[in-house]
């Protein structure tokens, strides 16, 4: 096993890879942003954990350290199954973790679940908020540039990882969780209970929105610094 992980990063919904690169360039260690593979026809947590795996097999990639940021966090369970004792830690952003058994949709209100379900049921090729629902969410803390760029490349995302339930994370899996107070996507309650499942995590907090790695990357960078 490597002596230092490698950081591997995996963005939520409707963002790719590039959301992390301010990250990954401040970061001083080994890391890699990888594109989650949700955006097709019977995707899975279990099958978006085995290409993911797969390719960081490909490249060499020993033990790492994954962090996973809100939609991404449904991965977690698939991910510490296959990556085992590769696994040195797992680091949640703003994520949401579903009880074993259950999915993403399982952890909102009754009311955003028939909502959520009803329109993946219409939108069939992909579900995308509209551009003054990603802005007021996502944005609220970004500049103006950022806004505009995240609308421009949000990205419709299929039912799979929202309705497929989940595993259960090995309880002796390290976890830290970094608590994002401005975030009106996850909002910090809702954050409050993914922690609350994650038993006794070490717990940061950013002032910033959903998208702290584009509104406070340096900041972001050298907690994950400290915390991996």
């Amino acid at each position: 096993m490597d002596s230092q992980p490698t950081v591997v990063f995996l963005h939520g919904a409707g963002t790719g890879a590039w959301v992390w690169d301010r990250v990954t360039q401040a970061l001083d260690r080994p890391a890699i942003a990888l594109e989650v593979p949700g955006r097709t026809v019977g995707a899975t947590p279990d099958g978006c954990a085995s290409q993911l795996v797969e390719q960081l097999y490909r490249q060499g990639i020993g033990s790492v350290t994954v962090v996973l940021h809100s939609l991404a966090g449904v991965l977690a369970p698939a991910l510490a199954a296959r990556l085992w004792s590769r696994l040195s830690h797992c680091i949640f952003v703003s994520a949401v973790i579903p009880p074993a058994g259950q999915s993403f949709i399982d952890t909102l209100g009754i009311a955003n679940r028939l909502i959520l379900r009803v329109l993946f049921a219409f939108n069939r090729g992909g579900l995308k908020p509209s551009p003054a629902m990603i802005r007021n969410e996502l944005c609220n803390d970004l500049s103006e540039e950022d806004a505009a760029m995240v609308v421009t490349r949000y990205a419709a995302e299929m039912p799979g990882l929202y309705l497929t339930p989940v595993g259960d994370l090995p309880s002796a899996l390290r976890c830290g969780y970094v608590k994002l107070l401005q975030d009106r996507s996850v909002l910090p309650a809702q954050q409050n209970r993914m922690i609350t499942r994650l038993g006794n995590p070490c717990v940061h907090e950013i002032d910033a929105g959903h998208l702290a790695m584009l509104s406070t990357p340096t900041l972001l960078a050298e907690l994950l610094q400290r915390e991996a």
